[in-house]
């Protein structure tokens, strides 16, 4: 069974991800661009793993840069290309952090481009934040974690503002950030937190477990393969 995940992104920067998508069974790939240095193409792959990082270009939502920084337009460009690949084959995609802000950017949404203040820009500044976030029923979420309040991390200083078409918000923390996303029809997950941070051995108990995640997109993943 082809259980090849795509990360987009720079290998030196998504080890996390990595390991995460191995501790699930998984097999990661790394790459921004087809054929990949192994000669794979998007054909090759099961499911696309979208990951944290800098800030996208504002112009790809339609704004002026107003709080954006650390803009690799490049690697954007990269991301957004290979999002629609994945979204036209149907096949599962997973975002993260800026991940979770690329697919609804996809999807005709937008972004705020600086909560100020916040707990959440606090995390982006280096300091260790957790905060709690409340799960809405009927979504993937809910299956995972229950209705329930859970501990997260928070590493951001930007987040959704106008959801994208055919999204649902499925999270929300204390202060209205939205914190995870599901698409309407299409396996396409989202969350502003970082799961691969709390998952397998890093979970610490109490928080909200990661791995759930990751098990929940390989099941994404194999449910896919067997439907295709």
């Amino acid at each position: 069974m082809n259980e090849k995940v795509l990360i987009a992104g720079v290998p030196e920067e998504v080890e996390n991800y990595v390991e995460a998508l191995k501790n699930a069974g998984l097999q990661p790939v790394v790459s921004l661009q087809f054929p990949t240095k192994e000669g794979l193409t998007a054909e090759d792959f099961a499911g696309l793993l979208l990951p944290g990082g800098g800030d996208v270009d504002p112009s790809f939502f339609g704004q002026e840069n107003c709080g954006s920084r650390t803009i690799e337009k490049e690697l954007d460009i990269a991301q957004l290309n290979m999002t629609d690949l994945f979204v036209k084959a149907k096949k599962p995609i997973l975002g993260i952090c800026k991940g979770c802000q690329v697919i609804n950017i996809y999807f005709k949404g937008d972004i705020i481009q600086d909560l100020e203040n916040n707990v959440h820009h606090q995390a982006y500044q280096g300091k260790a934040v957790k905060h709690k976030a409340t799960t809405l029923e009927n979504n993937i979420f809910c299956e995972l974690f229950g209705k329930d309040e859970i501990v997260i991390n928070s590493s951001h200083h930007q987040a959704i503002d106008r959801l994208g078409k055919n999204l649902r918000v499925c999270q929300y923390s204390d202060d209205h950030v939205i914190e995870a996303i599901q698409h309407e029809t299409l396996p396409v997950l989202g969350t502003q937190w970082h799961p691969e941070r709390m998952a397998y051995n890093k979970h610490i108990p109490g928080e909200a477990d990661g791995t759930l995640i990751f098990e929940a997109y390989k099941k994404l993943i194999e449910s896919n393969l067997f439907n295709q």
